[in-house]
């Protein structure tokens, strides 16, 4: 499950973007509609595009690595609930973004690829 930080900073070509999109290209990796729009929102923020602009960087560059794009269910709530409430919220938890993300990802039993430290804490790989 390809989390939002990963797939921004791979597009920005931060520091360690290869070794993530080479984590991905070497995965079966899937991830979220709501994951590519957060993705799509901070390109807007980023680089100055709009948000149509950003929502195509943003699938194409899914698409180039072979990142299969899917819808978050209902069933996925409980999950998403529960990562709020054992993991918090704000700078120190987890956004909703992350939340749907850990709930994806524990749904799918699908490890979790992010970047960034919202996660280590987190029981998200432990299925």
């Amino acid at each position: 499950m390809v989390e939002t930080s990963a797939l921004t900073a791979i597009i920005l070509e931060e520091e360690d973007w290869q070794a993530l999109a080479e984590q991905i290209a070497d995965a079966e990796a899937a991830t979220t509609c709501v994951a590519i729009f957060e993705t799509s929102l901070a390109l807007v923020r980023e680089l100055g595009v709009t948000p149509t602009e950003a929502l195509e960087i943003a699938e194409a560059t899914a698409l180039s690595l072979g990142v299969q794009i899917r819808s978050v269910t209902p069933e996925m709530m409980p999950l998403a609930a529960l990562a709020r409430e054992k993991y918090g919220a704000g700078r120190s938890g987890l956004n909703m973004g992350d939340c749907l993300s850990y709930a994806a990802a524990r749904s799918w039993q699908a490890e979790l690829i992010y970047k960034g430290n919202g996660f280590p804490r987190t029981d998200v790989n432990n299925y």
